[in-house]
């Protein structure tokens, strides 16, 4: 929906692969494969921290376009909003931090990644909602130099994606429920 699509899905018929190259243990694919997907997720967790040094922050971003009074985004709504994001994408960061090290030093990152990949994508996804809020009807702008191509409306979009790419946050919910709370399953 966002004009563009980094996906891909390749399909093999009859192959067949010598004992030799075996991953893991014969019928146990699942759990390389869950291996893998926490890389994935913890890679895709890396979206909620933003580009750092790509762009210009939201919240300069915020004050060039609506202004400020008295030192103060002008919009007292939208400075509630990034006052709030601002905390989340930090308290955010910090985790990924403290995970990162915990991974330097030898532990599993384990259904964490779930975690760090749920919020990411959350975070993510904030961060382009306050970006279509910051330009408003503008940010909706899809072909022309002007809208930068659409740059804001294809990203807002794209980031939707987010909650569906290394598990959808329906899944993450689940694991995180599961495996980091104990709860237990439903039926």
């Amino acid at each position: 929906m966002s004009g563009a699509s980094p996906f891909c899905q390749t399909f093999f018929d009859d192959v067949k692969v010598p004992k030799a190259n075996l991953v893991g243990e014969l019928n146990k694919g699942w759990t390389v494969a869950k291996y893998l997907l926490q890389h994935e997720r913890n890679m895709a967790a890396s979206l909620g921290r933003g580009s750092p040094g790509k762009r210009k922050s939201i919240e300069q971003v915020a004050l060039e376009t609506l202004g400020n009074v008295g030192g103060k985004l002008a919009d007292p709504v939208l400075r509630q909003k990034l006052a709030r994001f601002q905390m989340r994408e930090q308290a955010f960061t910090l985790t990924m931090l403290r995970v990162g090290d915990e991974m330097k030093a030898g532990a599993d990152p384990g259904p964490a990644s779930s975690l760090l990949k749920y919020y990411g994508s959350e975070i993510n996804k904030e961060r382009h909602e306050l970006n279509l809020a910051i330009g408003g009807i503008d940010s909706l702008g899809w072909e022309g130099d002007v809208f930068e191509e659409g740059r804001i409306a294809r990203s807002w979009l794209r980031s939707k994606a987010n909650s569906i790419e290394g598990g959808t946050s329906e899944i993450q919910l689940n694991i995180i429920a599961k495996r980091v709370l104990g709860l237990p399953s439903s039926s």
